[in-house]
C-alpha cells in the first residue's frame, strides 16, 4: 500500500519543490457504478441541516398534491388531508380494539399518521 506521500495516480501529479507533490486533478468520488463526480470545494462555513425526514415527509406528500393540482400550503386542502388523516387514525384504532394489530404495531403506525398530519406545517 502507498504511503500518504506518495500520489495515488501518478499520471495527474508532477514533483512540486523537493519532497512535495502537486495534484493537478480535482479529486472525485466514486458514484455507484465506478464513475466519479466532481466534488465541491470545502467550505470555511459551517453547513445548515435543513434535509430532516420530516422535511423530507413533507416534501413527499407535497409532490403528491402537485401530481393531483393541489397543494398542502392552501388551507382548504390541508384541512381535507388531516381530515383523511383522522379517519385513517380512527381505522388504526379500530384495529387495535378487535385485535387485528397490537399496540406495537398501532403505537408505530399512530406516530408515522402523526409525521404525515405535521407535513403542511412543515412546508
Amino acid at each position: 500500500m502507498p504511503s500518504s506521500a506518495e500520489p495515488a495516480h501518478p499520471e495527474h501529479t508532477t514533483m512540486g519543490p523537493p519532497g512535495r507533490i502537486l495534484q493537478f486533478a480535482q479529486r472525485t468520488a466514486r458514484t455507484g457504478r465506478g464513475r466519479r463526480t466532481p466534488q465541491p470545494p470545502p467550505s470555511d462555513e459551517p453547513a445548515t441541516v435543513t434535509d430532516t425526514p420530516q422535511q423530507r415527509l413533507a416534501e413527499t406528500a407535497e409532490a403528491w398534491f402537485h401530481a393531483r393540482g393541489k397543494t398542502l400550503t392552501d388551507p382548504d386542502a390541508a384541512d381535507t388531508y388531516r381530515a383523511t388523516l383522522d379517519l385513517v387514525q380512527l381505522m388504526h384504532d379500530g384495529s387495535l380494539a378487535t385485535g387485528s394489530i397490537g399496540p406495537d404495531e398501532h403505537q408505530h403506525l399512530t406516530g408515522m399518521i402523526e409525521g404525515l398530519r405535521a407535513a403542511p406545517d412543515a412546508l
